[in-house]
């Protein structure tokens, strides 16, 4: 094992490009952080009813992705292994969003209609998502150019999330109203327009590396069966403590984001619902910048350590920003009347928001490492089955963000028939809500980080390690 390992590179551009099909599908994502809004404000579900509902699908779409996972793995005819699931799970999606606008016209009808529609959201959901995780050890396996999917992939998701945010609370909410009918109808269509035009780039963007010599061990590669993923689960420990890491990390922050959330957080703890889109977008640029020098560090001294590195930020400022909440007056947040607490929690928004931004984004290159530990461990190449593990896992534990939320509004702020709307009073019990969500739960997904991270085995030389035996095997067989 002297010799060092010959990587296959892509341009920046492609994996700039590439990056984008991630960006198509946390468009729709963040669309579906909203839905309870329509399947209470619009259907007139419950808020037990719109839990349990939103749990039971994403149950659902963790069953889906192994599944789907398999089809990717087995998948090599003219149009690649990638693209055709890119281009089928678009347009799956966007069929979706149309079934659930129909909904809120089928009378007696509405409810198995509406959940018919997530029915179909979930399958298109699964079949582009998977991707993005899949095709990173296509895309290149040098371990310094890894990191630079995340780069692309955190400024392009926090472009994503601002311009949402100020669509929403500044455009659609304050020309409809509310959370209305025909709000959800124009931001379906923005949703859908906005996300096959970042599917059609990112095919680009994959379609010179979308070919066999860049499968794993190319040629020389196994025939898959699904129980090689259940195995990859048992024997692989980077996989395990990867997948704990990377759900629990996704669910609490994912939290954050929640519309319901959101709304008690400046809606009603601030006082002022539109101010949630212009403070995004005063964070926008020191958050970038921060999440860009986490991963020039990634580049240097690899991903594990820039994981562990956005934990102990996002730890750091998530206390400070309760802290600023709890002895401060929120009521003062104001982008015409500056004072203490809006540069603070200014600040300490920026650097939270770059630290997570690093977490969320530096997980997708490092599951391409795990699916090269993989190849080196069995001689097994398992990028979609090992991909929709962490899917499954990550979407089973996302089932219950909707479910926490409920739980925390019924017990913590007695709210048990409605969500708290922009019009809500402000209470004690919704302001303690709004602190175990944005800044409690968080830190205890970071916490999780660093445990799972003394366990996780695959540091920048343990990668450079194993793409040489995977050199080579594919010179031996």
């Amino acid at each position: 094992m002297s010799e060092k390992p010959i990587y296959h590179r892509a341009k920046t551009w492609q994996i700039g490009l590439f990056a984008l099909n991630n960006t198509a599908v946390n468009l729709y994502a963040m669309m579906i952080i909203f839905i309870a809004y329509f399947a209470g404000g619009v259907l007139g579900l419950t808020v037990a009813f719109v839990s349990t509902l939103i749990m039971a699908m994403r149950l659902f779409d963790g069953i889906t992705d192994p599944i789907i996972g398999w089809f990717i793995d087995r998948t090599n005819g003219k149009f690649g292994k990638f693209r055709p699931f890119m281009i089928l799970g678009n347009v799956v999606m966007a069929g979706s969003l149309v079934l659930m606008y129909i909904s809120q016209y089928m009378e007696d009808a509405k409810i198995p209609f509406f959940i018919f529609a997530y029915f179909v959201y979930v399958i298109g959901y699964s079949f582009q998502f998977c991707v993005t995780r899949a095709a990173q050890s296509a895309l290149t396996n040098d371990p310094k150019q890894r990191p630079v999917f995340s780069a692309f992939d955190m400024v392009m998701n926090v472009i994503l999330f601002v311009g949402v945010s100020l669509l929403v609370s500044n455009y659609l909410v304050v020309k409809h109203g509310d959370f209305t009918g025909s709000m959800f109808g124009e931001f379906f269509v923005i949703i859908a327009i906005v996300s096959a035009i970042c599917t059609f780039f990112a095919i680009i963007g994959i379609w010179k590396k979308d070919r066999p010599e860049f499968f794993g061990l190319a040629e020389n590669a196994q025939k898959i069966r699904l129980r090689d993923g259940w195995n990859a689960l048992r024997n692989n420990r980077a996989v395990q403590m990867l997948m704990i890491s990377a759900g629990t990390d996704r669910l609490f922050s994912n939290i954050t984001t929640n519309a319901v959330v959101v709304v008690i957080i400046f809606g009603i703890i601030c006082g002022d619902f539109a101010l949630s889109g212009q403070f995004n977008l005063f964070v926008f640029i020191p958050s970038i910048i921060i999440s860009l020098l986490c991963i020039q560090y990634a580049r240097k001294l690899g991903q594990k350590e820039a994981f562990l590195f956005g934990s102990y930020g996002g730890i750091i400022f998530s206390t400070l920003v309760f802290l600023l909440f709890l002895f401060g007056d929120p009521t003062s947040l104001s982008f015409t009347d500056w004072g203490y607490f809006t540069i603070l929690l200014l600040i300490f928004m920026a650097f939270r928001g770059g630290f997570m931004s690093v977490n969320n984004s530096i997980v997708i290159p490092m599951i391409a490492d795990v699916a090269d530990s993989e190849v080196a461990r069995s001689g097994k190449y398992l990028p979609g089955m090992i991909g929709a593990l962490f899917t499954t896992v990550d979407k089973l534990i996302l089932s219950l963000n909707t479910v926490i939320i409920g739980a925390l509004l019924i017990f913590v702020a007695g709210y048990r028939d409605a969500f708290p709307s922009v019009h809500s009073p402000y209470t004690p019990g919704l302001f303690w809500v709004g602190m175990i969500a944005y800044c409690f739960l968080p830190i205890l997904g970071w916490i999780i980080n660093i445990v799972c991270m003394r366990f996780y085995p695959l540091s920048r030389a343990k990668m450079a390690e194993t793409q040489q035996i995977i050199q080579e095997i594919k010179s031996t067989v």
